[in-house]
């Protein structure tokens, strides 16, 4: 944008269907494959359960120590680099996965460490980062956006590589699949434009003076600091830690059923495909309610919402442990995915509106890898659980105990004052 005030050439929604792209294929596709691949990796190789999901928690650990140096290369080199550098990764990772992975060990290589750096630098850091530099009053309605196209991807990539690996009668065939994804997200990458003011704009394509901040943020009902924390004064705050169990409210569940939802459903006796579609309608769901609820974000307080979201998960954790029928499961699905992807575009929403867009990447940067570390036991405590007990109860009790903690949390999450 130009200084006169129009919106007509305000690149931060070109910028928001770019990183919707990026997002889509790299993570909608690549990583959600996963769902359906895995399984397949696990029957064919003769794995027990346990032992191949070390390699979703050394991932999910590695992501932890992945993610500050993420965080420190948007901050130096910009998120167009970072990205674009992370799904290179991604791509020689899917070559390695379809050709050289016949054993745990190479499995466990593969996916937990090089995977693992991909998804990090080609992920939710430098594209929630760039979001946050572009859009202040929109906020959560542009990461709403951008981040429903994970679900839009991982929806189709379900059914897609399911087909893919009946098709060909070759897991090989899914990673094989995935190096295409991976490149069209590079493509849509090289456009990416870090800041407004690499352009000459201003965050939402207006130019505001301090004082008319000073008014907004008065007269807003939504709280938005217009200072910028350090990480060591936001380590100070109650609010901070909350917002970690609030992500991990909402990512546990989710390892959960990433990993183990397939077989947990196969073992109830369900087809390979009914329990795909279940995790399908779970990816639509999420891709469904992300932009809406980052619509509702920016007009009424994120942690009220976030109360919503846990009670629907509680409520559709139950029913796809108890499993009653695959109509329910559908619902079920759909019922998660949308509370998580709420989840999902609310937390950082909130990190953001309470310490900063500026000290966003540091601050996410932190949280990221507490919260992963913690819920990469997730996966493989499960499987462990799944080999000694013969099925997965306790790790549903479990995580929907869990759940319920997350949304009393809600209730006492406010946000912080600097003292002084």
């Amino acid at each position: 944008m130009n200084n006169t005030g129009t919106q007509q050439s305000f690149f931060g929604w070109k910028n928001a269907g770019l990183l919707f792209g990026v997002y889509m294929f790299a993570i909608g596709f690549v990583y959600y494959g996963f769902n359906v691949i895995f399984p397949e990796m696990v029957n064919d190789m003769g794995w027990k359960r346990g032992d191949a999901s070390w390699a979703q928690t050394i991932h999910g650990l590695l992501y932890g120590v992945f993610v500050p140096l993420a965080a420190i290369s948007t901050n130096k080199y910009g998120a167009r680099i970072t990205i674009i550098t992370g799904i290179v990764v991604l791509v020689i990772g899917c070559i390695l996965l379809a050709t050289v992975t016949t054993s745990i060990a190479t499995w466990i290589i593969i996916w937990g460490v090089v995977m693992s750096f991909g998804f990090t630098f080609g992920g939710v850091i430098p594209i929630q980062t760039t979001i946050t530099h572009w859009f202040e009053h929109r906020r959560a309605t542009a990461i709403g956006l951008v981040m429903s196209a994970a679900g839009v991807g991982g929806f189709i990539a379900q059914p897609l590589f399911t087909w893919i690996i009946q098709a060909f009668d070759s897991w090989q065939a899914g990673w094989l699949s995935a190096i295409a994804f991976a490149v069209t997200a590079i493509v849509l990458a090289a456009f990416i434009v870090n800041k407004p003011s690499d352009r000459g704009e201003h965050p939402d394509g207006i130019v505001h003076s301090e004082e008319s901040k000073k008014e907004q943020h008065a007269n807003s009902k939504i709280y938005k600091t217009l200072e910028n924390w350090t990480l060591k004064e936001a380590l100070r705050t109650p609010a901070l830690w909350l917002l970690i169990v609030l992500f991990l409210g909402g990512v546990m569940p989710l390892y959960l059923l990433v990993v183990h939802g397939v077989l947990h459903l196969t073992d109830l006796k369900f087809e390979s495909m009914e329990a795909a579609s279940v995790l399908s309608f779970m990816l639509a769901g999420s891709a469904c309610a992300r932009f809406p609820v980052g619509w509702l974000g920016d007009r009424l307080e994120p942690r009220l919402i976030m109360f919503t979201l846990f009670t629907i998960s509680v409520i559709a954790l139950a029913i796809i442990w108890q499993a009653p029928n695959i109509s329910l499961l559908v619902l079920a699905g759909a019922m998660f995915g949308a509370a998580y992807g709420g989840t999902l575009v609310m937390v950082p929403t909130m990190i953001a509106n309470y310490f900063g867009a500026g000290s966003f990447a540091s601050i996410n940067g932190f949280v990221f890898p507490v919260q992963i570390v913690i819920a990469s036991m997730v996966p493989v405590g499960s499987g462990y659980l799944a080999d000694i007990t013969g099925n997965y109860d306790l790790a549903f009790m479990g995580l929907i105990g869990f759940t319920a903690l997350a949304a009393a949390c809600t209730l006492i999450t406010r946000p912080p004052v600097k003292p002084g």
